[in-house]
Order: C-alpha cells, then structure tokens, then sequence
C-alpha cells in the first residue's frame, strides 16, 4: 500500500451510528481523486479501497462505481466479499436499499462457499442493511447468528460491535435486550 492510501484509511474513521465518514473531508477527496488519475494500474485493494473513501465522502454513485470497477478486478473469493459488502454499504448509505440486498446476498453466498472465515462480516453488515430496511426482527436474528460466530473467534471489538447492533435491533423489535 503506497503513502497516500495509508492516509486516505487515517482519514475514515466510524462513527456511532457504525457507519464511515471523512474525518477531513476535502483532504480525503484531494487524495482520492489523484489515486483515481492513476486508477488503471492500481491493484484491487487500493481501488476497493478508493471505493470505501467515496462511501466516506458521500459521494455513493462514484463510489459503486469504482466498487464495480474492483469487483471486476477481485481475484480471490475474500477479495470478491469484501468488494461485495462495500457494493451493499454504497447502496445502502445512499439509500438505495433494494440495490443493496443482492450484493450482501451474493457476498454471503461467496463467504459460506468459499471463505467462511469472513461470513460474519458479510452477515453484520446485512443485518445493518435489515435494520434500514425496518426489519429488526429479523435483523436480530441475522445479528444473533453473527455474536454467536464472533463469540467463537472471541475478538472483544467485534463482539461489542455486534452486541450494539443486536440491542439496536431487538429495542427497535420490541424484544429484551
């Protein structure tokens, strides 16, 4: 990973709501739009990555764009699911829900096929997708299904992550958290 894309990530950051935003955001669009001159030799992370800092900066039709374009270019099934939940994450952020379904379909799919070991990251983002969509109660079945995987990994961060979406979920569903 070249210097400017160790700071396009540095300028993403998450915030409560667990979605991405621009911590300086005219500087991650200078940078962003002098690595998308140079787009055609940047290899799939890099692009992807270019992908993400769009979705941070809001520009969502640029950036499924540019997802696309990595999609195309993924060339083993973690980097197909990745690009995936990035596709569903450019839909959803911008609304378009219905457009974001059948990427984290297609991203599940993959994983459970191919690389399990990324399977809960494309379920925690459906299940994000589910609550948009006004579907807690099964948004805390999805989620329940994800604690129950990180539970096994047993990393305290993506534990904590989950369990805030599952409780987000089940007060939206009218469920005990």
């Amino acid at each position: 990973m070249s210097a400017v894309q160790h700071r396009i990530v540095e300028l993403i950051a998450t915030g409560n709501d667990g979605r991405m935003y621009a911590t300086e955001p005219e500087r991650l669009c200078r940078l962003v739009e002098f690595e998308l001159a140079r787009r055609a030799g940047l290899p799939q992370p890099e692009l992807r990555l270019l992908g993400v800092a769009l979705i941070a900066l809001g520009d969502h039709r640029k950036a499924r764009a540019v997802l696309a374009g990595a999609l195309d270019r993924a060339a083993t099934p973690h980097q197909t699911v990745a690009t995936l939940i990035n596709l569903g994450d450019a839909h959803r952020y911008g609304g378009d829900l219905g457009g974001a379904e059948p990427h984290y379909a297609r991203a599940i799919e993959t994983a459970k096929s191919s690389c399990p070991e990324v399977l809960h990251f494309a379920m925690q983002h459906y299940g994000k997708h589910l609550m948009d969509a006004r579907k807690p109660k099964l948004a805390a079945k999805v989620l329940g299904e994800v604690l129950a995987m990180r539970t096994k990994i047993g990393d305290p961060a993506l534990i904590a992550s989950t369990r805030e979406a599952l409780n987000l979920a089940r007060t939206a569903a009218g469920q005990r958290t």
